[in-house]
């Protein structure tokens, strides 16, 4: 078939990996592969396991192409920042493709944790964690770099303990260069002001320009930053004096062009390796979103990104599921990079001028973050040379209609804009569809045909499947609950046999057993559960919809005490003056930072949340909930924040999104979430009537 061609020409990207265990069993797979430049192609992997959907997006690097450079940004050109989204950093760069990074300092000065090196200048020192460097020839090495750094001044050498941050209050002697930002005020530090001479920096001879006002910001630029620790070890340089700054890496940095941090390693010499130094020990205990860099044997570099937390679309992976993809797809060698929210991989597809986002991030947008590895391509731009089409194949139920989305690019995947692009369809034969205003309408039969797309001179087929063949179909919302009256909007989704996406009419042939539901799937409840019912070609697609919902008290057994940090003040009472009260006390007046009731409970099926008569102290302290999801998943939720007094009733909905079964894991507060001052009080919060929701009537559970 056409797709397998497209494929197979993708010699860099699997037709069908078959990562071994401990990744799920693969049930079905739909890729897709596109040319983004010359030596650089994207593959879309839409995968069916048997532990539930996974997503991943995969870019290939041929290193050896002579037109490919590899980069790497950092948010704001600056060190300290608000950060900055992959797709930003790509198009003010001129990327063609890239993803995000190292993981950083998140929500405070945001710089990455691990080594920076970018266009040949170190902009970051390691941390002995594992980093992609590559040099002037592109040749690329995984390693844990160290550097040593001292100032050659006039009066004698000077070690440095840090480059481009603050040392430690009270500390001795950093070297910041423009990469850092400004220089905030700093009481009982000198900063001597650089120019460059000669050399590379940071590794350089500079000029003294002057003693800087430490009681005043200074603007970005080279300084030496001398600390109370360092007072009088050396004689001050004078301004026009020249100093030298001195380094030293494990391996050498000399000829390193691009350099970024990462880690853990989770593949060696082709085998899943637990590497004990990484920055996220225990993240991947549960299924997360994840990027990853790695090198095949014969020198391909490959960017995953693994979309997660998004149980319709991608559950994510575990880490070593992560290690056993990247070996299925050839990674002798490869490390992981930030994941959860951070994970974003963007490319320039055919027909767009720049860079845009490939994924679904899961925080539903993408995240600000510290830096990105970036792909370039430095092919001249041509004439037009060929016609590219989204969908490359098009799935459609008879009725369907589908968005044609065509580009004329050159022969290196540019999108030409000065062109006669004017596009004409033709579909052959006629009797499968037409195509009006650039949208193709299949027929009302099932065959197979090619729309055959024309500008100037150029020319494609595009292949039409119009099938009724559906193997899988689902509705989603999944389960959804209502109360009498209520309604939801229901989406019916198609899949061939491989995997692949079949689009559907606008109105379909819904039905329901109670309630309502008309063509467009909006379905209005009765106050009884129901069945919705939709044909979907040959397949007939059921969903069970629970109308109302009842409460069912919730007894916690075995329940304990904890802090953080272990070991706190506090307690969990039962006061004999309240019946069925429990009272959890807290001391936030010194190092406690949260106080828990711990207890493991399975909560009942179609679990819709939890309530609760709580007696507030007023300190405003935060409580929370702790629960885990169907594969055992930790989701922390905040109920309130307690500034009352007395008995107030709460309820917490979960998310209707989160797997089923639920189980309650504990009831906890916290000084506080996000900006403000933290309570820094002593008190209690008392629980009594604690119950939880459950979808359905007392009278009529769910199905």
């Amino acid at each position: 078939m056409a797709i397998a061609a497209l494929l197979l020409a993708a010699l860099a990207l699997p037709l069908s990996p078959q990562p071994a265990p401990p990744f799920p069993k693969v049930l079905t797979d739909a890729p897709i592969v596109t040319d983004v430049a010359p030596g650089v192609k994207y593959g879309d992997y839409q995968m069916l396991t048997s532990d539930g959907p996974i997503s991943l997006h995969v870019i290939a690097v041929d290193l050896q192409d002579p037109t490919v450079r590899i980069g790497t940004a950092l948010a704001d050109d600056r060190l300290i920042s608000s950060g900055e989204p992959v797709s930003s950093m790509a198009r003010r760069t001129g990327a063609v493709a890239g993803i995000n990074g190292d993981y950083f300092d998140i929500n405070q000065t945001n710089q990455p944790l691990n080594i920076l090196v970018q266009n040949g200048q170190l902009e970051r020192v390691p941390m002995q964690r594992w980093a992609l460097a590559f040099d002037a020839s592109k040749t690329p090495q995984f390693a844990e770099f160290s550097v040593s750094e001292q100032a050659v001044l006039p009066g004698g050498t000077l070690p440095l303990e840090a480059m481009n941050e603050w040392t430690p209050w009270g500390g001795g002697a950093a070297l910041i260069t423009p990469a850092f930002g400004p220089l905030h005020a700093a009481e009982n530090y000198t900063e001597i002001s650089l120019q460059p001479v000669t050399g590379t920096p940071p590794f350089a001879t500079y000029r003294v320009s002057g003693i800087a006002d430490n009681t005043a910001q200074q603007p970005a630029g080279y300084y030496l930053t001398i600390g109370p620790k360092a007072y009088g070890t050396v004689p001050l340089p004078n301004a026009g004096d020249t100093i030298a700054i001195e380094g030293s890496a494990t391996p050498p940095l000399e000829n390193i062009e691009a350099a970024i941090g990462g880690g853990p390693l989770l593949v060696k010499d082709g085998a899943w390796y637990a590497d004990p130094d990484g920055p996220n020990k225990g993240e991947f205990l549960t299924h997360m979103p994840a990027s990853a860099a790695g090198i095949t044997s014969d020198g391909t570099l490959l960017l995953f990104e693994i979309d997660g937390r998004q149980p319709a679309l991608s559950i994510g992976v575990l880490q070593p599921q992560l290690a056993s993809l990247m070996i299925a797809f050839g990674v002798v060698t490869g490390m992981q990079f930030d994941g959860g929210g951070s994970s974003t991989i963007v490319a320039r597809l055919p027909g767009d001028m720049q860079a845009s986002v490939l994924n679904s991030p899961s925080d539903g947008l993408e995240r600000r973050v510290a830096d990105a590895l970036l792909v370039y391509s430095d092919a001249p731009a041509g004439p037009p040379a060929k016609i590219f089409a989204t969908p490359q194949v098009v799935r459609a139920l008879p009725g369907a209609r589908v968005p044609l989305h065509v580009a004329v690019t050159d022969a290196a995947e540019h999108a030409v804009r000065a062109c006669p692009c004017n596009v004409r369809y033709r579909v052959i034969p006629a009797s499968a569809g037409r195509v009006e205003d650039g949208t193709f309408i299949a027929g009302d039969k099932p065959q197979d045909a090619v729309i055959r797309v024309q500008s100037g001179e150029l020319q494609m087929d595009l292949p039409v499947h119009v099938t009724t063949a559906v193997a899988r179909g689902e509705i989603l919302p999944p389960h959804p609950a209502l109360t009498k009256n209520g309604r939801v909007q229901l989406n019916a989704r198609a899949f061939d046999k491989e995997g692949y996406p079949i689009a559907l009419p606008a109105t379909l042939a819904w039905s329901a057993s109670t309630g309502s539901v008309d063509g467009r799937g909006v379905f209005v409840a009765s106050d009884r559960d129901a069945i919705a019912t939709v044909r979907l070609g040959d397949a007939l697609i059921r969903q069970p919809i629970t109308v109302g919902e009842h409460a069912i008290p919730l007894t916690l057994t075995g329940m304990t005490f904890a802090t953080a940090p272990r070991g706190g003040p506090g307690g969990i009472e039962q006061p004999q003056t309240c019946a069925g009260c429990t009272s959890l006390k807290y001391d936030f007046s010194g190092t406690e930072r949260a106080a828990y009731v711990d207890a493991s409970v399975q909560l009942p099926e179609r679990a819709l949340g939890i309530s609760a008569d709580v007696f507030g102290d007023g300190n405003g302290e935060v409580l929370r909930l702790a629960v885990n999801n169907a594969i055992n998943e930790r989701f922390l939720y905040t109920i309130a924040k307690v500034d009352w007094h007395g008995w107030r009733h709460l309820e917490f909905r979960f998310p209707p999104a989160l797997p089923q079964p639920i189980a309650f894991k504990s009831m906890y507060v916290i000084n506080r979430v996000g900006p403000g001052a933290p309570v820094t009080a002593a008190g209690a919060v008392s629980i009594r009537n604690l119950k939880v929701l459950v979808a359905g009537s007392a009278q009529h559970t769910p199905k």
